[in-house]
């Protein structure tokens, strides 16, 4: 079943944020970006401005991807650069036949 990885924060520091865009392709492994937004609209809670989401296969491919030693050598680079973050993997909806 195909699933998502959904990522969302405030990029505080937009060098530090373009370096780690620049290295983050480890966590593309697998996967196809469907959203970038920079001006994401909250409408309930609290949420960042900036919104990702990664579509994978399934939901070990997702996982692998984020978990891999690449990605975990680089993700620290986002950490610096924004605040308000979460991350999250879930499985897409299959509707009943």
């Amino acid at each position: 079943m195909t699933a998502y990885l959904i990522v969302n924060y405030d990029v505080d520091d937009v060098d530090g944020w373009k370096e780690y865009q620049a290295v983050a392709s480890p966590i593309m492994k697998g996967g196809t970006l469907l959203v970038l937004d920079p001006a994401s609209e909250a409408k309930e809670g609290d949420s960042g401005h900036q919104t990702v989401v990664i579509e994978y296969p399934d939901k070990e491919t997702a996982t692998a991807a984020y978990e891999s030693a690449e990605y975990q050598a680089v993700v620290g680079k986002r950490h610096a650069a924004t605040s308000n973050g979460r991350a999250v993997i879930v499985d897409g909806f299959q509707m009943p036949s």
